[in-house]
C-alpha cells in the first residue's frame, strides 16, 4: 500500500513537472513576430465558417475568414504582445482603439486580451516550433503561423509619410495624415471620421521610428505602385514616402489587396489621429489650397496627382512664403469649394497664385515641384471624363 502511494506520487510529481515545463518551453517559444499562413482540418474538410467569403463566424478571434490573411503577433517575454490586425470600437468609420495588448500562457493555452470588450480569447496551442505555431480553433479546425524575421534596410529613411483614404460604399472613414521625422503631425478628416477638418499635432521620434520600420518590414522597394480587387465600391487607400525632400514611392490600394505588411502599417497611421491631442490648424490663405485630387492642366494635357501627394502638396504650400512674383502661368488647378463654387489656381510648378475675393495671393515653394518630384511623366491627354 505504502509502495504504491509513492509510485502515485511520484507520478503525479513527474506528470506535473512536465506540465510545468513544457508551459516553460511555450513561452519561451513564442516569443517573436508570426503571421498566419494557412487554416487546417484534422477531417480534412474545413467549416462552412471558415471558408472564404463567409463573414460572420464564431471563433475566439471574432474575425471573418477573408480577414485571418491579416492577422499577426508579436510577443514579447513582459507578457505584452501587438495584435497587427487591430481591435475596433464599432464606433464611426474604422475606429481603431489600439494594437497593444496583454497575452499569457497558462497550461498547454494562449489568451489574448481583447480590447474590445476586455475578454481575454483562448485558443489551445497544439503544436510550437522554432518557426510554426498551431493553435486549435475548435476541435477539428486549426490555424497555423509561420516566425518571421524581417531583413530592414537601415540605410534607407524618410523625412516623410503620407497616408490618404478614399470613400468607398459605406462607412470607410475618408481622410489625410501626414507624419515627418520631426514629429509634426497633420491631419485632415473629410466623413466618417471621429474629427472632421484639419487638425495639427506632435508625435515623438521614437513613434515615427517605429511608424517606419512598420512600413520598411513591408519592402516598399519591391512592391508595386498599383494594388487593386476586381469588385467595386471598395476603398483606396494611398501612401507616399518621401526621402531627401522630394517623392520617393507612391503606392495606391485599392480593397486591401496589397500584402498584408503594407496594411499593417497603413491602417494605424490613418487612425492615429484617434490618439493625440489634436489641435484645429490655424485658419490662414495656406488652408485655402486644395487637399486631395489636385490636377495641373496644361492645353489639353493633365498630370492628377494621388490623393496622398496632394496631400502632400498641401503640406509644402503650408511651408511656403507669400510673394510678389511675376511667373509663367503655365498650368491651371481647378478645385471645388462648394458645389455651386469652382475656383482656379495659377502656377508653373513653383509659385502658386490662389485669386480671393479682394486680393490675389502668390505662395513661393522655394523649388518646382513637378521637376523635383520628376512628375512631367504623369502627364496625359485630358478626357471628358477628368
Amino acid at each position: 500500500m505504502k509502495t504504491r502511494l509513492i509510485t502515485i506520487l511520484l507520478t503525479v510529481f513527474f506528470l506535473t513537472s512536465c506540465k510545468t515545463d513544457r508551459v516553460k518551453e511555450f513561452r519561451k517559444s513564442i516569443c517573436g513576430e508570426w503571421i498566419f499562413v494557412s487554416v487546417g482540418s484534422d477531417n480534412k474538410k474545413i467549416n462552412d465558417e471558415f471558408k472564404p467569403g463567409k463573414r460572420g463566424i464564431d471563433s475566439p478571434l471574432d474575425i471573418p475568414y477573408h480577414n485571418y490573411y491579416r492577422t499577426g503577433y508579436i510577443f514579447y517575454s513582459n507578457n505584452l504582445c501587438e495584435d497587427k490586425f487591430g481591435y475596433s470600437d464599432g464606433k464611426v468609420g474604422e475606429n481603431l482603439l489600439r494594437s497593444d495588448t496583454k497575452y499569457k500562457v497558462e497550461n498547454d493555452s494562449l489568451k489574448i486580451l481583447d480590447l474590445t470588450n476586455s475578454v481575454w480569447k483562448r485558443m489551445k496551442i497544439r503544436n510550437i516550433t522554432s518557426d510554426t505555431l498551431t493553435l486549435d480553433v475548435n476541435d477539428s479546425t486549426f490555424l497555423v503561423y509561420i516566425k518571421c524575421n524581417y531583413k530592414v534596410d537601415k540605410t534607407i529613411t524618410f523625412n516623410q509619410i503620407v497616408v490618404s483614404t478614399s470613400p468607398c460604399f459605406g462607412s470607410c472613414s475618408i481622410g489625410s495624415t501626414s507624419i515627418d521625422n520631426q514629429g509634426n503631425f497633420i491631419f485632415y478628416g473629410q466623413g466618417y471620421t471621429e474629427k472632421e477638418g484639419l487638425y495639427v499635432s506632435k508625435i515623438n521620434k521614437e513613434l515615427y521610428k517605429r511608424i517606419e520600420q512598420n512600413f520598411k518590414k513591408a519592402d516598399i522597394d519591391t512592391l508595386y505602385e498599383r494594388y487593386a480587387v476586381d469588385f467595386t465600391d471598395a476603398q483606396t487607400i494611398t501612401v507616399t514616402f518621401i526621402k531627401d525632400n522630394k517623392i520617393y514611392k507612391t503606392i495606391s490600394d485599392y480593397g486591401h489587396k496589397a500584402p498584408r505588411e503594407l496594411y499593417w502599417a497603413y491602417t494605424p497611421v490613418s487612425l492615429l489621429y484617434q490618439k493625440l491631442n489634436l489641435k484645429p490648424f490655424v485658419t490662414n490663405e495656406h488652408s485655402e489650397f486644395p487637399m486631395s485630387y489636385t490636377c495641373f492642366e496644361d492645353k489639353g494635357k493633365i498630370c492628377c496627382l494621388e490623393k496622398s501627394e496632394s496631400f502632400y502638396l498641401f503640406t509644402e504650400i503650408c511651408k511656403s512664403k507669400e510673394v510678389r512674383a511675376n511667373f509663367e502661368k503655365k498650368y491651371v488647378i481647378e478645385y471645388w469649394v462648394t458645389e455651386n463654387n469652382k475656383k482656379r489656381i495659377f502656377t508653373d510648378g513653383r509659385y502658386y497664385q490662389l485669386e480671393q475675393k479682394d486680393k490675389t495671393i502668390v505662395f513661393d515653394l522655394g523649388y518646382n515641384f513637378l521637376t523635383r518630384n520628376n512628375l512631367f511623366k504623369k502627364f496625359r491627354t485630358k478626357t471628358e471624363n477628368d
